[in-house]
């Protein structure tokens, strides 16, 4: 409306509000299935509910937390014809053998309105819950053309376009093509449309006078098999290490019967997160809360120790506040953890403290670490949201994403720096560095240097500069012109750039200028 003296004051009748989304199954998943992963072109789309209204007033307790009837649509990775083994759940078959993508993904219905005028929940809605293809609707490049428009409006009224071939109001996709859990059939094959298939939802018909609103709850989750999980079955897969135990304890000797009987406990997985979400909504968000996270997190690399070290929670006065956890990851942050200390109600350290000095890390590995705060779970003993027990603070909220390592004193002559692993032998880069296989360290270095790597024929391909006062610089084999090192010998030149006393005794150890090589070879 571009005239504040002209008001339009017409109803909008028969109003739709519709969408339809589609997943990828996760970055690296995506890529290994590749043909299209990436926008979704394999993904299997299903849904739930279709008995909601007989039990939209059931309440879903932790003794009952996953349930079949709540309104939702979700996807997960499936078959590409251009693949010759099971590929659905993306195992690293050049790799490990890890699952990587174990993804259920979707979307939850938690309230939509009747009206305008009644704000309580229409269990009927919505009324289209299925799939659609996902590059078949109108096109509207222009938004005054009035046949795509009555086309568009067919569509979201509930009208597979342009056929009923290429979408379903109601139906469970997966269940309608697949007929077994090893069922190689490529979900896009069924209709020929690259873009895919979607989750389908619409809603409607509203009417609507100026001024009216309506209100539509959703939530988005995924869920699915940890990364531990992810691995032992995706190893056991690769190296078909039978017998394969199923998830129920029984036996099978198929080994995609295993895999992927394991990958689909991720659609009670979703589930359960639903059910959650459900339930979180119909408490009003009124949910035991956990403490609050500490403020600030320092994390100090040192020669023979990595030191911890934080401010309180706000949170530190309440009655029920109980105390810390800290937890580690090697090689990369998007990784495992695990609890390596804990000070508080019922640890091994009940008084609580705010540092920590990490003892146990391996020279040359990386680190990376977060810590929460925890109650000691008063406030969390019905149930009624949450599994009951402690409660703690979001690890986003102190995860650190720069690595901590030890670093070891400046060498004291030149004869002692060591380049490790020398040779460098691609075969063994999963035994030197866990999570980073490039990686080539120079030890026992001076405190101050210059780092430049050769090649055999005197080709200059990379220059470090070592400027932290420590004995060791490290080096992802990666030339200046971020191109990764062939197989060769190579030479490292090792100058001095300012004069450095021993800290202890004063004498002097280097002196600007001084300089070494040493050669190492790499085996790619």
């Amino acid at each position: 409306d571009y005239d504040d003296d002209i008001e339009l004051n017409a109803p909008l009748k028969d109003v739709y509000i519709s969408w339809g989304t589609r997943y990828s199954g996760g970055r690296e998943g995506a890529e290994l299935i590749a043909d299209g992963m990436v926008w979704g072109k394999h993904m299997w789309p299903t849904r739930r509910g279709e008995d909601y209204p007989d039990h939209a007033d059931e309440i879903i307790t932790e003794e009952n937390p996953i349930v079949e009837w709540l309104r939702c649509g979700f996807g997960w990775a499936g078959q590409s014809s251009l693949n010759s083994y099971d590929n659905v759940g993306a195992p690293e078959r050049f790799g490990n053998g890890r699952l990587n993508s174990p993804h259920h993904a979707g979307v939850v219905i938690l309230h939509v309105d009747n009206s305008p005028n009644d704000h309580s929940d229409d269990p009927y809605q919505p009324f289209v819950l299925g799939w659609n293809t996902g590059d078949n609707y109108p096109s509207l490049g222009d938004m005054v053309a009035e046949t795509p428009m009555i086309q568009l409006y067919r569509m979201i009224s509930g009208n597979p376009y342009p056929t009923d071939a290429f979408g379903d109001i109601w139906a469970r996709y997966d269940e309608t093509y697949l007929t077994s859990i090893t069922d190689r059939i490529d979900p896009y094959e069924i209709h020929q449309d690259a873009g895919g298939t979607n989750i389908w939802v619409s809603y409607g018909p509203f009417t609507l006078d100026p001024g009216d609103t309506i209100v539509i709850v959703e939530a988005e989750g995924i869920n699915g098999l940890s990364r531990q999980k992810c691995e032992q079955i995706g190893e056991n897969w690769l190296t078909e290490s039978d017998p394969f135990i199923l998830p129920n304890g029984s036996e099978t000797t198929d080994r995609d019967e295993y895999k992927n009987t394991w990958i689909f406990t991720g659609k009670d997985s979703i589930l359960e997160t639903f059910g959650r979400a459900k339930r979180n909504f119909d408490q009003n968000y009124q949910i035991p809360q956990p403490p609050l996270p500490p403020p600030v997190f320092e994390v100090n690399s040192g020669g023979d120790r990595i030191s911890l070290s934080w401010q309180s929670s706000p949170s530190e006065g309440d009655a029920d506040f109980g105390g810390y956890r800290i937890f580690r990851a090697v090689a990369k942050p998007d990784t495992t953890y695990e609890e390596i200390f804990a000070c508080g109600v019922g640890t091994n350290n009940p008084q609580i403290v705010n540092s920590y000095d990490d003892k146990s890390p391996v020279r040359g590995f990386s680190y990376y670490y977060y810590l929460v705060a925890f109650n000691n779970g008063s406030n969390n003993q019905t149930g009624e949201a949450n599994p009951t027990g402690q409660l703690h603070s979001g690890k986003f909220y102190t995860r650190t994403t720069t690595p901590a390592f030890l670093s070891r004193q400046a060498g004291k002559s030149l004869s002692q720096i060591r380049i490790v692993p020398n040779p460098y032998n691609i075969n063994a880069r999963r035994l030197n560095y866990p999570g980073e296989p490039d990686k080539i360290a120079f030890l026992n270095i001076p405190a101050f240097c210059k780092i430049r790597i050769f090649t055999e024929r005197g080709d200059l391909i990379q220059t470090l500069e070592h400027m932290d006062g420590s004995g060791d610089e490290f080096w992802d084999s990666v030339t200046s012109s971020r191109q990764t090192v062939v197989s060769g010998v190579y030479i490292a030149h090792f100058e001095v750039t300012q004069d450095y006393s021993d800290p202890d005794t004063g004498q002097v150890l280097y002196k600007k200028g001084d300089n070494t090589f040493q050669k190492f070879v790499v085996i790619r």
